[in-house]
């Protein structure tokens, strides 16, 4: 019981030492940076496939 009681007053100290305040990101900051980088990632694929079917239709033709 003793460790517990240590652990709890050693989380209080340590939260009180460091306020959360405006540090770090956001969940909303998180999802606008994933969704960017989602929407690069499918406009590179779409251009890669764009391209790599130009190609094959050109080996096709005679």
């Amino acid at each position: 019981m003793a460790e517990i009681s240590i652990l709890v007053v050693w989380l209080r100290a340590r939260l009180s030492e460091h306020p959360r305040g405006d540090r770090g990101f956001t969940a909303v900051e998180w999802l606008l940076i994933a969704l960017g980088v989602i929407t690069i990632a499918g406009i590179a694929v779409a251009a890669i496939t764009s391209y790599v079917k130009g190609q094959t239709n050109k080996l096709a033709e005679p």
